[in-house]
């Protein structure tokens, strides 16, 4: 009965936030392809682990193969998983504490409902869930029951691979704190060994590599990593560490704590310090924090009651500061969260329309984006290229380097002279033509997708998706001819169309084009789009046409011609246009209907 208020609280934040990550559809494609009989596979033909969830993946097979929706079971497994959590932390309590009272057993699962990272990410798709239950679980058995522990850890593992990480963290803390033996602690790890071994071995003959190909992809150790993950750990600590005073009070009353206590803030500091290390999370809303909550809310609540030990007061302040604490974390991050759920469900909705279309339309076979989910499951059986790496050995393993590549993405690896060897079809950016990731702006660089490669758009159900379309294989030489500043440039004059700056748009617009002439299509026609939204209409026409020159006539630049005709009485002129138009792009003629002046 305690426990229904805080499930019902977290079941709430989930609905509030109503995610469903991008990420998830990575999994979902590798279930598909399991289930239609390709195997264990992203892109049909090519063996590839891009995924470090094996056990979720498995389970949500399982059971899709006896009928139940594969998206909907993932989120409501994940919600289901996330109040097995508080289940468990409310059993650690009696556990370990055994003489506390219903305060105390009802302080870390408050807590963990109130967290809403707890929320957003259970009903996400993703893992996450499955794996905080399954780490809270084995960390729990482990100074007891240590049979039951390695079943936990080891299913953990197959889970996400930071289980092995928690093994070695609840060896070697149990060793400091006296409650394992060297012998006792090495047995467990020589189970868990035995436990993965056929998992290992498959690894190895499938896909040839025992690390996952997103390993490689997405860790590094430099000082930008290490500034990353202290910028991560701080924001954290800022929404959920009362800007880091929760972890003095268990520090200042380390004597007083419980060995349980103990333990699991040692292994809260273990793992913080290993993401500070691989640089935090590619993902917004703490995901990789989620694990670990446990591990921090139990010390944190033990020390409060150590606190107030043996005064008058010791039941009701305890309870009042564990409540204020649950507020705090309710409602601080609930805006950053919010915006970072919208954010997430305005990239899903554009990527699965821009697929879908593409699967409508049955042309295209191959592509390539940086954001791979929900695109590459919708999208049906055509090959995806990630441009980030995550299913691409070769990019993952042997990235490009470019100095000079301003972003502020910590997907960091990329290889765009592999990407354009390959000869993707479609090349697709989440935020429309404007490369925002270095595996974007890389591609910018070489005289290849400069040259074969133009803007186009489609037009289905109210909705206009953009992208590059390889219209043309004219033979270049097959490397950058071009600094990284090129590429800065125009993605930095992009972005003053979120702020209406249009004129320091135009500004940096004739840098590229002035810098650099001759060679690039879409930047004139941008430029031409920045001078007609300033009003300075003499320069529209003189910048469209040499766009024209340059793609061929693609159909957005003759979009935006056929505007300025259209807005200087030119009409037969833009009529001559329309035709064009809609011959290129399927559904402009609804678009052009709907565009009035």
């Amino acid at each position: 009965m305690l426990l229904l208020p805080f499930a019902a609280l977290l079941v709430f934040q989930f609905l509030r936030f109503d995610l469903l990550q991008d990420d998830a559809f990575i999994s979902f494609r590798y279930v598909r392809n399991f289930l239609d009989g390709h195997g264990l596979v992203f892109n049909i033909g090519e063996r590839v682990e891009g995924y470090t969830n094996f056990f979720w993946i498995m389970l949500l097979a399982f059971l899709a193969k006896i009928g139940l929706p594969l998206i909907e079971t993932a989120r409501w497994g994940g919600v289901l998983a996330a109040i097995g959590t508080l289940g468990v932390a409310m059993y650690a309590a009696r556990r370990w504490y055994p003489q506390r009272g219903w305060i105390w057993m009802a302080a870390a699962p408050f807590l963990l409902a109130a967290n809403g990272a707890l929320a957003y990410w259970a009903g996400s798709g993703l893992e996450t869930a499955l794996f905080t239950l399954l780490a809270a679980a084995g960390a729990v058995t482990y100074l007891s029951r240590p049979a039951f522990s390695l079943l936990f850890i080891a299913l953990a593992t197959l889970t996400r691979p930071e289980g092995v990480l928690l093994t070695f963290l609840f060896g070697v803390i149990g060793i400091l704190l006296k409650q394992k033996s060297w012998k006792a602690t090495l047995t467990f790890w020589g189970g868990l060994a035995l436990l993965l071994l056929p998992f290992t071995v498959f690894k190895w003959f499938y896909y040839g590599s025992l690390l996952p190909n997103p390993f490689y992809a997405k860790t590094g150790f430099s000082r930008e990593y290490l500034q990353s993950g202290l910028e991560y750990v701080w924001l954290f600590l800022k929404h959920y560490g009362g800007y880091g005073l929760f972890l003095i009070l268990p520090l200042l009353l380390w004597k007083k704590l419980a060995t349980f206590s103990r333990f699991s803030f040692l292994v809260f500091t273990g793992y913080t310090l290993y993401l500070i290390l691989i640089g935090g999370d590619v993902l917004k809303a703490h995901r990789f924090f989620v694990p670990i909550l446990v591990f921090l809310y139990l010390p944190v609540a033990d020390g409060l009651q150590s606190l107030f030990d043996n005064r008058w007061y010791r039941r009701v302040a305890p309870a009042l500061v564990i409540l204020l604490a649950g507020i705090y974390s309710y409602h601080f991050p609930r805006a950053y969260l919010k915006n970072a759920a919208l954010n997430e469900r305005g990239l899903f909705v554009n990527m699965s329309h821009a697929a879908r279309y593409f699967a409508e339309q049955n042309s295209a076979k191959s592509f390539a984006t940086t954001t791979i989910g929900a695109f590459s499951y919708y999208v049906m059986n055509r090959r995806v290229i990630d441009m980030l790496g995550l299913t691409e050995p070769i990019i993952a393993k042997k990235p490009e380097k470019i100095d000079g590549l301003i972003s502020s993405w910590k997907e960091r690896h990329f290889n765009a002279g592999y990407v354009l060897s390959q000869k993707p079809e479609i090349i697709l950016f989440p935020t429309g033509i404007k490369p925002s990731a270095p595996a974007e702006r890389a591609l910018f660089l070489y005289p290849d997708f400069r040259r074969n490669y133009r803007v186009e758009f489609a037009f289905k159900d109210n909705h206009l998706d953009l992208f590059y379309h390889r219209f043309q294989n004219r033979t270049v030489e097959h490397k950058p001819d071009r600094p990284a500043r090129f590429a800065n440039l125009f993605n930095e004059a992009l972005n003053q169309l979120a702020v209406k700056n249009f004129w320091r748009g135009i500004e940096l617009l004739r840098q590229v084009n002035e810098q650099y002439p001759d060679s690039f299509s879409t930047a004139y026609t941008m430029l031409a789009y920045f001078y007609s939204l300033a009003g300075q209409v003499d320069s529209v026409e003189i910048y469209l046409k040499r766009a024209l020159e340059q793609d061929g006539g693609g159909p957005l630049t003759r979009l935006y011609y056929r505007d300025f005709l259209m807005a200087q009485k030119r009409y037969a002129e833009a009529a001559a246009q329309d035709s064009h138009i809609v011959r290129m792009a399927p559904g402009a003629d609804a678009l052009l209907a709907a565009r009035k002046y």
